[in-house]
């Protein structure tokens, strides 16, 4: 059996973990593993390596992709797809592992749907936003490194008595930043499913001040507005208020998605690459590694291509009456 694996879209902490988890699972197996050079881009343009126990050593500990990655806009096309289904069979692929968040799994379900190739896929993203499990890859390490910064802010934004955005991402889910919220202990928090007015904003800003409040961190996330953008909304209405607000802007970015991943991370990319292969061996095509319930399970990759996952706005309301 011959099988290749590739990590697709944003990279996560983790994804190092489960490849080699991957390739060493495989090889006990019998199987072997090609590995594709920067996603989908590596079989359309024939990147690839043979992947070997000792081609993975080393790696556990590092952030990134070892087979690097890449938003392959190509694949969005059939004929593309159709040239990479070609190229897989004339490999003499049998199943593809792809590491990566919603965006690959899509890419996952048109291979299932349009070719012979099998497919497992394993959760890849700091989101948090893949439906069907309660965990993604790189998650805790993401939420880790943001966690960290914010105290480093708060510790400036006290020394001046300043009110902080700091914009984290998450895309259009916000349990990232909500996570961020509350482990920080911040003051406010911006998801996209719950949009409020720059007024209210404002008001509750003022609030917490009229309170005793030295400072105020407020969680963004890059789904509900650019910082820059609500700073220039937010600013004159706080100084209505008070002339003496100071509003400060900090953008985390791509910080977040790098680093050396959690125990945590490395731990579950090791048994999702362990599962995944498993999976193959079980002939259990179609599927993907998640967590449910905290035990490692199958979960079938179309629930996660067709369904969205949603938090609950009781849990805002916790933060902002904890904050006060």
């Amino acid at each position: 059996m011959k099988i290749g694996i590739l990590t697709s879209g944003g990279d996560s902490p983790g994804m190092n973990a489960a490849i080699r988890s991957v390739v060493r699972t495989a090889i006990d197996n019998n199987i072997q593993v090609i590995g594709f050079i920067k996603g989908l881009k590596g079989i359309l343009d024939d990147q690839f390596i043979e992947l070997n126990d000792r081609s993975v050593s080393g790696i556990i500990e590092k952030g990134g992709t070892f087979l690097q990655s890449s938003r392959e806009p190509r694949f969005l096309q059939k004929e593309y797809r159709q040239i990479a289904y070609q190229k897989l069979n004339e490999l003499g692929i049998d199943w593809l592992i792809i590491i990566g968040g919603n965006g690959s799994f899509n890419a996952a379900y048109k291979i299932l749907t349009e070719s012979n190739i099998k497919v497992v896929g394993i959760t890849g993203t700091i989101d948090n936003d893949i439906y069907g499990t309660e965990y993604t890859l790189g998650y805790d390490t993401a939420l880790n490194t943001a966690t960290e910064a914010i105290d480093k802010i708060r510790d400036t934004a006290y020394s001046f008595g300043r009110i902080f955005i700091v914009e984290v991402m998450g895309r259009d889910y916000g349990l990232l930043p909500l996570d961020i919220a509350f482990a920080t202990g911040s003051e406010l928090v911006l998801v996209p499913e719950f949009k409020i007015s720059t007024k209210t904003i404002a008001q509750k800003i003022h609030e917490y001040k009229q309170k005793g409040k030295k400072h105020v961190i407020i969680v963004l996330s890059e789904g509900y507005a650019s910082a820059y953008e609500l700073e220039k909304e937010l600013n004159p209405i706080l100084k209505s208020y008070n002339p003496e607000y100071e509003l400060k802007i900090a953008v985390l970015g791509h910080i977040q998605r790098g680093g050396s991943p959690t125990a945590y991370d490395r731990i579950f990319g090791t048994l999702s690459g362990q599962k995944a292969v498993e999976l193959i061996l079980e002939n259990k095509n179609g599927y993907f590694v998640g967590l449910k319930h905290n035990q490692i399970q199958p979960v079938e990759i179309e629930l996660a291509v067709k369904n969205k996952k949603k938090i609950e706005h009781k849990l805002i309301t916790v933060l902002e009456e904890l904050a006060v």
